[in-house]
């Protein structure tokens, strides 16, 4: 549902997916897609009603609009589908809730939701080290992932991405949202935050520049920076007592790239580690997929989906004010 930039960067990724057929697709604009339907015989329309009708269609996969989403997880829900939904989940825990309720009491294993970072190779492998006690006490973490996509006039036709109604506080919703995920899975819920808000340049309308001090449940500080109106830069960091890891990536993840994964432990030894670039949204696909049909685990939780909701909520809030929010 929804076959803009990333809903076709999504179905590219399932090709060679021996666990998912994308064999229909739904959006707005079909002169703009019949083409690349096409080509991978995809049927295509612009009712999703009538998907949700279609017995032979055993889920659906949102790339919509994020107001859209409450909406169309809860027809889905209703419908008795699989779901997984880009993110973010939901814009307020509250429409969160009724969306998770709704999935819940249509008996779902597992809800799937676009945060393909926590599967890419350099950052996987910094969980490792942070998991198996390496770098100790965890400190603080810290990141800037910034871009300038957004300015670009190939994507002119998303202008919702610009909306500051649906996508609050420049790149919050676009790049944001991974880090905030990836933080809570490195050092649990949040318990506080104070963001502030700017924009200095022309180039991207609105606040171009969000920055954010957190505090987690576990006692770990954090720091996160997402720039609209910069070329590509990404930086992930945790500092412990033992050691300290960088990760650092190139392109965004439509671009295939390697990373590199810095490290340095007490003896003062600086090691850097190249990873290959992997099909992460292939990956985060197939284990939802596996976990909606009870074989396996899936990586985001329940909790996981609500809380990111929950941050995403309270930064905005903070940036309206200038003051700290409880998170929960």
């Amino acid at each position: 549902m929804g076959l803009g930039w990333w809903g076709k960067q999504i179905v590219t990724c399932l090709d060679d997916s021996d666990k998912i057929a994308v064999t229909r697709g739904v959006d707005v604009n079909l002169d703009g897609v019949r083409d690349f339907a096409a080509v991978r015989g995809m049927e295509i329309g612009d009712s999703y009603e009538d998907v949700l009708a279609d017995d032979s269609i055993d889920a659906v996969i949102l790339v919509t609009p994020h107001a859209l989403h409450e909406e169309q997880v809860l027809a889905a829900a209703a419908a008795g589908k699989q779901i997984f939904c880009e993110k973010p989940f939901a814009l307020s825990s509250d429409a969160a809730m009724r969306m998770l309720e709704a999935c819940d009491k249509a008996g779902l294993k597992a809800v799937g939701i676009g945060h393909e970072r926590r599967f890419e190779p350099a950052l996987e492998a910094m969980k490792s080290h942070l998991d198996g006690d390496d770098f100790g006490t965890l400190i603080h973490i810290e990141c800037n992932w910034s871009h300038n996509n957004f300015t670009k006039a190939s994507t002119s036709g998303s202008s919702w991405r610009k909306d500051s109604k649906q996508a609050p506080l420049g790149t919050l919703t676009a790049l944001g949202v991974h880090i905030t995920d990836y933080f809570q899975s490195l050092a649990g819920p949040v318990s506080r935050l104070r963001a502030v808000a700017n924009s200095r340049s022309d180039l991207f309308p609105g606040n171009d520049v969000v920055a954010v001090q957190f505090s987690f449940e576990s006692g770990v500080t954090g720091f996160m920076c997402n720039i609209a109106s910069t070329p590509f830069h990404s930086a992930i960091k945790v500092f412990g007592d033992k050691g300290w890891g960088e990760a650092r990536e190139n392109s965004n993840v439509d671009i295939p790239e390697p990373a590199t994964l810095t490290t340095r432990w007490l003896d003062e030894e600086l090691t850097t580690q190249t990873y290959a670039s992997q099909n992460t949204v292939k990956a985060n696909l197939e284990q939802w997929a596996d976990a909606a049909q009870g074989q396996g685990d899936y990586r985001f939780t329940r909790d996981h989906l609500l809380h990111n909701v929950e941050i995403l909520q309270a930064i905005v809030a903070s940036a309206e004010t200038g003051d700290e929010v409880q998170v929960r």
